[in-house]
């Protein structure tokens, strides 16, 4: 069996974890990074000291462009700022602020084009089930649906996009990252990009979610 990869890393829990999973099932990961204009470059920095970690190889895809042609997303707009959730409120519904019109379909797409260069023909990406009543291209339909249009588009039957979180809670990955003795420390979820995680950023509310449903001890340092 073929066990070349493609996967889109963030730096985050989600992506991490399954970059821990491929290599624990013996696949050789290239992990594609995407500079797309986002307001701070921390992630960028956790996915390096991670594949550095891993000894797996990291390209840095600058896409930056794209800002100017996507607006008003809380993630790259300097003019919508990121809302801040107490933690008596319900953190979701500001997710829809941070939500980069066809993002997904924009880095799955380089992504194929990048693996079918090198022959490989499976990309992996880390979306889960949490974020489909956010993120429309996070849903498994989309997945589905965009891994056949990319098969007719490069006339490869084996081509295969898979996202083995998609069924999955936010929760369950931490458990499985647990289990696969992922350093969390050295993940990154913040959307504010400072020293340590606000806190109370919605992304930073969801990972205090997962880690507290999950019943496992979040080492992340909190300003909040």
């Amino acid at each position: 069996m073929d066990k070349k990869a493609v996967l889109i890393g963030s730096g985050g829990i989600d992506s991490t974890t399954l970059l821990y999973k491929l290599m624990d099932e013996g696949y050789r990961p290239v992990v594609l990074t995407f500079l797309y204009g986002q307001k701070h470059g921390k992630e960028i920095q956790f996915v390096k000291n991670t594949c550095n970690i891993l000894k797996v190889q990291n390209i840095t895809i600058d896409i930056t462009g794209i800002k100017d042609l996507i607006k008003g997303s809380a993630l790259t707009d300097s003019k919508v700022d990121i809302p801040e959730v107490p933690e008596t409120t319900e953190f979701y519904d500001t997710l829809r602020t941070t939500i980069v019109p066809n993002r997904n379909s924009i880095f799955l797409t380089l992504a194929v084009a990048y693996a079918q260069s090198v022959g490989c023909n499976h990309i992996f990406f880390g979306v889960h089930f949490s974020d489909r009543g956010v993120y429309p291209d996070c849903r498994k339909e989309f997945i589905d649906s965009f891994q056949n249009s990319q098969i007719l588009a490069n006339d490869n039957k084996n081509l295969r996009i898979s996202a083995p979180f998609v069924d999955l809670d936010k929760s369950d990955i931490v458990k499985l990252g647990n289990d696969l003795n992922v350093p969390f420390e050295n993940t990154w979820s913040c959307y504010k990009g400072k020293k340590n995680h606000c806190g109370v950023c919605s992304s930073c509310r969801e990972r205090k979610r997962a880690f507290t449903e999950a019943g496992i001890t979040d080492p992340t340092i909190y300003n909040n």
